[in-house]
């Protein structure tokens, strides 16, 4: 007698960790703001002008987003009125990122549980070997 089937249905219910974050990302993402992966890099530069404040050792500061374009990693100039919208775009990319890494240990728990032997016919002797 064969054991029985285990199926990986897309349809099978979620664990309840998994339906949590899947909720809170849908609440997320129901917000319609911007989602953005990246980082904020500060930077210091002369602007040449020798009668600026800057050569003498007070540089000018701007603020950059280092991400992707497409498969280009660019730095977009961030305007000072614009800093704080983007430092709230980058937390909610990295709430959303944190919830699809939850999302997908739930999964793999869920794979690693489905996926353990199922008890042996009891005239079965013969051990499994690993591949």
């Amino acid at each position: 007698m064969s054991p029985p089937r285990r199926t990986l249905s897309p349809h099978a219910p979620l664990p309840a960790r998994d339906r949590a974050a899947r909720a809170r990302l849908m609440q997320l993402l129901g917000r319609r703001r911007p989602l953005v992966k990246g980082g904020l890099v500060e930077m210091a530069r002369t602007c040449g002008n020798p009668n600026c404040h800057c050569a003498r050792g007070e540089k000018h500061r701007s603020l950059y987003l280092a991400a992707r374009l497409g498969p280009a990693r660019k730095m977009i100039y961030i305007p000072p009125d614009l800093e704080e919208p983007v430092r709230q775009w980058l937390a909610q990319g990295r709430q959303g990122q944190a919830l699809l890494e939850e999302m997908s240990q739930a999964s793999l728990a869920t794979l690693v549980e489905r996926k353990k032997p199922t008890s042996r016919s009891p005239g079965s002797t013969k051990e499994r070997k690993p591949c």
